[in-house]
């Protein structure tokens, strides 16, 4: 005895809810959409604060090279009499010591150059590792300079956790694999109309994020390189 059809008012009910469902889906397709645009916006909000801050530490730091030049020539030419002598020694001092006052990507750079030049091993707990630094006559801009220094050390390109608890230690292998990383962006970036046929939102949209990682991997690299001299390939670091 074959099964009676769906009653009317059951197909009535089914309708009903699959409009409700499709109506329903159509508002967060919608909403996804929206997030997904605003994402964008502030990735490349971030890509610029990144951009700017990178151009703001390298004009600061020109600055601060610039004004311990011309300290040691007014220290040198007071260097030629007496009282004024020992007057433009001291003010020399004074900003020579204000000039070591390190901010942002300076001080996690300085970090790494004072742990190879005092061959001082590869790990550090990051208190010893901060002393090292003030040991090298460096110091560092804010309220809490060794809170300040860890948190520039984390974000080291070179530097990872070590194996105890607040060590850290350099990544010498960093560079190279950050190398193939940024082949890999940019070999992404040059097939990208391929892998997304003319969806010319979704071909936007991925080429931005891929510039702002590229840029970021750039940035990282230069910062390596400045540190640990030029990247070897990642066969060579193995």
């Amino acid at each position: 005895m074959p099964a009676p059809a769906p009653s009317t008012r059951l197909l009535r009910a089914v309708a009903a809810e699959r409009d409700q469902l499709d109506r329903h889906r159509a508002r967060m397709a919608e909403e996804a959409d929206e997030l997904r645009r605003a994402l964008a916006r502030i990735e490349r909000g971030l890509a610029e604060i990144d951009e700017r801050r990178a151009l703001l530490d390298r004009v600061a730091g020109a600055g601060a090279e610039s004004r311990r030049d011309a300290v040691t020539a007014r220290g040198d030419r007071a260097g030629e009499g007496g009282e004024d002598a020992g007057r433009g020694d001291r003010a020399r001092d004074r900003e020579e010591g204000a000039g070591r006052r390190l901010r942002g990507p300076e001080i996690r750079e300085a970090a790494v150059r004072a742990l190879i030049e005092r061959d001082a091993g590869e790990a550090l707990h990051y208190r010893d590792w901060f002393a090292l630094l003030v040991d090298a006559g460096h110091e560092i801009a804010g309220k809490d300079p060794l809170a300040v220094f860890l948190t520039q050390l984390s974000r080291s390109p070179v530097v990872r956790r070590g194996s105890g608890a607040g060590v850290y230690e350099l990544d010498r292998h960093a560079g190279a694999r950050l190398r193939a990383t940024l082949e890999g962006l940019q070999r992404e970036l040059r097939e990208l109309t391929i892998s997304h046929g003319n969806d010319l939102g979704a071909i936007r949209a991925r080429r931005e994020r891929l510039n702002a990682e590229i840029g970021r991997v750039e940035r990282a690299l230069e910062e390596i390189e400045r540190v640990l001299g030029p990247t070897p390939p990642l066969a060579a670091a193995g």
